[in-house]
C-alpha cells in the first residue's frame, strides 16, 4: 500500500498490511474504520510501538508540514481510510486543531496501555478497540493479533491470552467458536498465524 498512496483518495487494508513507512513521502489519512498501530523507526531497523489510531483519527498529518512520515503505520484490524483533507490543498484551521487534540488524546491512551496491572492494560486496549466498532460487545475475532496486543500493552503473549480467556469467562468478551487466520505484521503477509 505504501507505494503511490498519495494518488489514492480511499484505501482499504487487511489486518497486518502496511499503510506507510517512516521517512517516506505521502499524504495524510483519516481512519474511517478499524485500528492502526504506529511504530517509530529504531536502531538496526527495529521498530517500537509509538501509538494507536482508531476510527476518526488522522494519520500522517505531519506530511503537511514535513513532507514525510514520522512513523510507520500498520493495520491491526481491517481498515478503511480516506485521504485527508480530501481535495482541499490545506485543511481548515479548525480541522487541524481537532486533529492535534485527538493526537494528544491518543498519545495519552498509548501511555496508559503500558502502565498499571496487566488486566487493566488489556481492558483499556479492548475499550479503545470497542470505541471504533458499531457492535456493543466485542469478540476475540474483532481484536488485533495476540502478538500485537502483547507488544502494545508491554505484556507477554501468554499473559494477554490468559486475560482474554478470563474476560470471556466473565462475559465481558464475547465467545467465538471459530478461529481466524491473521497475516504477520510488518508490511507483507508471509503466511497465516491462527489462534
Amino acid at each position: 500500500m505504501q507505494n503511490g498512496s498519495t494518488m489514492l483518495r480511499h484505501c482499504e487494508l487487511a489486518a497486518g498490511e502496511l499503510l506507510y513507512c517512516a521517512g517516506k513521502a505521502g499524504s495524510a489519512w483519516v481512519l474511517l474504520e478499524g485500528s492502526i498501530r504506529l511504530d517509530r523507526p529504531g536502531v538496526a531497523d527495529e521498530a517500537g510501538f509509538a501509538g494507536l489510531a482508531i476510527k476518526g483519527d488522522i494519520l500522517g498529518a505531519e506530511t503537511l508540514l514535513l513532507d514525510s512520515y514520522t512513523y510507520s503505520a500498520t493495520a491491526l484490524t481491517a481498515c478503511k481510510l480516506a485521504r485527508w483533507p480530501g481535495d482541499a490543498v490545506q485543511p481548515e484551521p479548525a480541522a487541524l486543531l481537532k486533529a492535534l487534540t485527538n493526537a494528544e488524546r491518543r498519545g495519552a491512551d498509548a501511555v496508559a496501555l503500558r502502565c498499571g496491572e496487566a488486566a487493566s492494560r488489556v481492558r483499556r486496549l479492548i475499550g479503545l478497540m470497542a470505541e471504533a466498532l458499531p457492535a456493543r460487545q466485542i469478540s476475540r475475532l474483532m481484536l488485533p493479533a495476540l502478538r500485537d496486543m502483547a507488544d502494545i500493552t508491554a505484556l507477554t503473549i501468554g499473559t494477554v491470552s490468559r486475560i482474554l480467556v478470563q474476560l470471556q469467562a466473565e462475559g465481558l468478551l464475547a465467545r467465538s467458536d471459530t478461529q481466524r487466520g491473521r497475516p504477520r505484521t510488518g508490511g507483507e503477509a508471509h503466511g497465516v498465524q491462527t489462534y
